[in-house]
């Protein structure tokens, strides 16, 4: 259908690719500087509320949710943002803990 719909518009003599704009809100605000803005108040306080977030940015929650999981790719933990993804050094040092644990547990019985 849509191509239907481009096909008529440029037999009527429309010549650019792009669409015209709308009115109305924009799609969205999560751009570089807004998510610059999230990632200091994380580093600030890593157990800031979405709620103190909307307070200080203006954000809605939506934009908020997603510049903390798509953008900066964080997860909440405990009431805390940490990194989704561990570096292989992060990695490396929580089976260093866990077997070290396990051997702890494992000489108590």
């Amino acid at each position: 259908m849509a191509a239907k719909r481009w096909a008529k518009w440029f037999h009527e003599g429309r010549e650019e690719f792009e669409d015209e704009a709308r009115p109305g809100r924009p799609l969205t605000k999560t751009t570089s500087q807004n998510s610059e803005q999230v990632r200091l108040l994380i580093d600030d306080d890593p157990h800031i509320t979405i709620e103190e977030w909307q307070e200080q940015t203006d954000l809605s929650h939506g934009t908020i949710h997603r510049i903390t999981t798509d953008h900066l790719n964080l997860k909440k933990v405990t009431a805390r943002y940490i990194p989704k993804d561990l570096t292989d050094i992060q990695r490396a040092e929580r089976v260093r803990i866990c077997k070290q644990n396990l051997g702890k547990f494992q000489k108590r019985t």
